[in-house]
């Protein structure tokens, strides 16, 4: 076979492409959360992530991969306009040559990528967006309120704004270029820094050590604390590094700070433990979760990678907006739209719009939500007859309207049991429901435990024979008391045990059950309140120990029983004697200081 030229290239395209393949599927084992970033990313930008996180790496990067997918994922939508930017754009190149001498770098434009660093990507980014500054440092904005102290040559800060974290590391005046490499101290592009110390549960601390007049590598140090301890594991790109982010351990932080070290670590340490764990910069995240306008001020820095990492902490707050969840409502990110599907005080609007979601979890959420209006319950039905893990949800939620309901009654046999079993079926499709056949017995065993049937149905279920059907019935508060006597009379011990709980049975029933053989029946007589006081004084000599320890917690007791069994010899029963006269003792001075102040009033 003859191997043309078109045959070659399509072979060497085949080899490439399952190369890419390997690569992609390699990134996306490793960094699991990131891999709907690297599904969508083209080859060359693949390439770029393996030669420095892959298997096998090549070239070194000193941000760690979750800061360089971010920065990634921005230039990659706009490297194409930047290249051609830089050859039609006069200003645009003198400027970004004028930070990159083309003598000293490593490529030819910003079209060439792959030995292109991160913070030098940032920094062309910012260039190309000259005219969309994300934030303004204020030049006079005080920082000194920043200042934890001053140990020798070394200013310790402790940054509480992204403003101030900037103004603090340092930039140039003219070109706001940083004098850090530090991702939380950009003036422009990706400044993560609200991401850092913003996470609710992270307790992270960030501190900036820094030399007077600093010209040096190690004149700039950022220093991390995590749960009130010092991260010094020497991480490149990590919370604690130089100025040129290589990470910092223990022995390399003292050769940097001399002889100022104890002294500087222990104003750190002691700083960090007045904290509390709440580092200043939560509020930023709090606030942007009671308030829109502060949601979008802090967003409004951030690429749309960095904007969704913010909103994902502030959609975990607990005192949540109900105006930020209706903004967040139609998020592009499915997690954090099933979050709000399933907040309860996510406006009825917002609740109602989301039924229509193509995320069968959002509409799961939506179904348990209580303060889903029976409305968009009503919609779920009549859109998800498909879905039975959707119908199930919406068959047991007492929210669900009584159409809703009736309807899924004759979607199958499972929905049927789940709507006998709903309170808030209506009594009429319960009446329907108590008369199925007997093959059909979970439905008339839910419609028998059902405290919303109609006494009628359950006085004709006390004909049925079964004894599930039966205890359901005896159990019922709803259940007439006629029926409750006639069950008293039942030889099985189950439905007697329900009978002698319920708070429905009449008093005659009960004393004629406190004699019966069963401890286990007489004890549940003497825990019902509705029980007489003269069957609870003869159940207070019963032999067995919880039926004395039942009447010595019963409220209907009277006094002089209590006493009586406050000296009864198993330890159990006199402590729950004990406990009875107590409370009926500070109730008994509750009422009568009452009195009094209405008597002095």
């Amino acid at each position: 076979m003859t191997l043309t030229r078109s045959k070659l290239r399509l072979l060497v395209e085949r080899a490439l492409l399952e190369g890419f393949k390997d690569d992609q599927r390699y990134l996306a084992e490793k960094y699991p959360d990131h891999a709907d970033d690297l599904s969508s990313l083209q080859p060359k930008w693949i390439s770029w992530l393996t030669a420095r996180f892959g298997e096998r790496p090549k070239t070194e990067e000193i941000h760690p991969f979750e800061d360089a997918i971010v920065t990634i994922k921005s230039f990659s939508k706009r490297d194409a306009a930047i290249g051609e930017k830089y050859k039609a754009n006069v200003q645009f190149k003198e400027a970004v040559d004028a930070q990159f001498p083309p003598a000293d770098r490593s490529w030819s434009s910003p079209a060439d990528t792959m030995s292109m660093t991160i913070d030098e990507m940032e920094l062309i980014l910012s260039l190309s967006e000259r005219k969309k500054q994300r934030f303004e440092v204020d030049e006079a904005e005080d920082i000194e309120s920043d200042r934890v102290g001053k140990v020798g040559p070394w200013n310790l800060w402790m940054p509480t704004t992204r403003e101030k974290s900037c103004k603090i590391a340092g930039y140039d005046p003219i070109t706001r270029k940083p004098k850090t490499v530090w991702c939380t101290a950009r003036t422009a592009g990706s400044n993560l820094f609200y991401n850092y110390v913003g996470r609710p549960g992270a307790d992270m601390t960030l501190f900036y050590v820094i030399k007077d007049n600093p010209t040096q590598v190690l004149d700039w140090l950022s220093v991390g604390f995590v749960n009130g301890e010092p991260v010094l594991e020497g991480e490149d790109g990590g919370v604690s590094v130089d100025r040129s982010n290589s990470g910092l351990t223990d022995q390399r932080l003292k050769a940097a700070l001399g002889p100022d070290h104890d002294e500087i670590m222990s104003v750190l340490a002691e700083k960090n433990e007045s904290l509390g764990g709440a580092h200043p910069a939560r509020s930023k995240i709090v606030a942007a979760a009671k308030s829109l306008k502060d949601l979008n001020y802090l967003i409004k820095s951030l690429s749309k990678d960095e904007a969704a990492d913010i909103v994902r902490m502030v959609i975990k707050e607990p005192d949540i907006s109900p105006e930020v969840l209706a903004f967040l409502s139609s998020d592009k990110d499915v997690k954090v739209r099933r979050v709000v599907a399933s907040n309860a005080s996510t406006p009825a609007e917002a609740l109602q719009a989301l039924a229509r979601d193509l995320d069968s979890e959002i509409r799961m959420g939506l179904v348990s939500n209580p303060s889903t209006p029976a409305k968009t319950l009503q919609e779920l039905v009549d859109n998800n007859k498909n879905d039975i893990k959707i119908l199930r949800k919406v068959a047991s939620n007492p929210s669900t309207p009584a159409e809703a309901l009736q309807a899924l009654t004759r979607i199958g046999i499972e929905l049927r049991i789940l709507v006998a079993n709903n309170p808030s079926t209506p009594a009429e499709t319960l009446q329907e429901l108590g008369s199925d056949p007997d093959d059909l017995l979970d439905v008339r065993i839910g419609v028998a435990k059902n405290p919303s049937t109609p006494s009628e149905t359950l006085r004709a279920l006390g004909s049925n024979k079964n004894i599930r059907v039966l205890g359901g019935i005896a159990k019922n508060p709803s259940t007439p008391a006629e029926t409750l006597r006639a069950l008293a009379n039942h030889d099985e011990a189950s439905v007697l045990l329900n009978v002698a709980g319920n708070p429905s049975t009449p008093a005659e029933a009960l004393q004629a059950l406190a004699s019966h053989a069963n401890g286990f029946v007489r004890a549940y007589v003497s825990f019902n309140p509705l029980t007489s006081a003269k069957t609870l004084q003869a159940l207070a000599s019963d032999k067995t120990e919880s039926v004395r320890q039942g009447v010595a917690k019963n409220p209907s007791t009277p006094t002089e029983t209590l006493q009586a069994l406050a000296s009864d010899k198993d330890p159990g029963v006199r402590k729950a004697a004990a406990n009875s006269l107590a409370t009926r003792q500070q109730g008994l001075n509750e009422r009568r200081l009452r009195q009094l102040i209405r008597q002095m009033l």
